[in-house]
């Protein structure tokens, strides 16, 4: 009879910290959200459009755009999908951060863009969505290893800012 008891505690303690739990968390307000909550379920990305002098950008965020959408169970066409995402490359700025005497060392990287969407007529715009982190690179070593820094400094920029978007699409939604 002694170890019923004993079990009995258990599992009340165990019930009452899984309801406790449970109580808390969905009485804060938080939800998870996610592409499923979204009134689409394809999105047709318009060719981006860069104003910058920085060449080969829009394929960048384009491709980037793409895999963030097709990550978040986004299906990505070509044309007619239920929402039209239309984007322009505004900034691409390279700026020093350190030197050593007179020499560049590290560089960072702005880069930032206009996004409109549009559903069924209606249409929400971002302006100026850039990166949530600074992107910085090495610009130390030999000419082509700087370019190569940069590269991946510019695909990680074309990446946050892909990231960005999906984000404010989804939380858009959801309100």
């Amino acid at each position: 009879m002694e170890r019923l008891k004993f079990n009995n505690k258990r599992f009340l303690i165990f019930a009452f910290l899984f309801f406790s739990f449970t109580f808390f968390l969905l009485s804060c307000g938080y939800h998870i959200i996610g592409s499923r909550s979204l009134t689409f379920r394809s999105i047709t990305i318009k060719p981006v459009q860069n104003k910058t002098y920085e060449p080969g950008l829009e394929e960048r965020l384009h491709n980037a755009l793409s895999n963030e959408f097709i990550n978040q169970g986004i299906g990505v066409n070509t044309s007619g999908g239920d929402v039209v995402l239309e984007t322009i490359i505004t900034i691409f700025q390279l700026g020093a951060i350190g030197a050593v005497d007179e020499t560049v060392k590290e560089q960072g990287l702005l880069m930032r863009a206009d996004i409109k969407i549009t559903d069924n007529g209606r249409v929400i715009e971002f302006k100026n969505t850039a990166s949530p982190i600074k992107i910085t690179f090495q610009s130390t070593g030999t000419v082509s290893e700087s370019v190569s820094e940069k590269e991946r400094a510019t695909d990680k920029a074309c990446k946050e800012i892909a990231k960005e978007i999906v984000s404010r699409i989804i939380l858009n939604y959801a309100k």
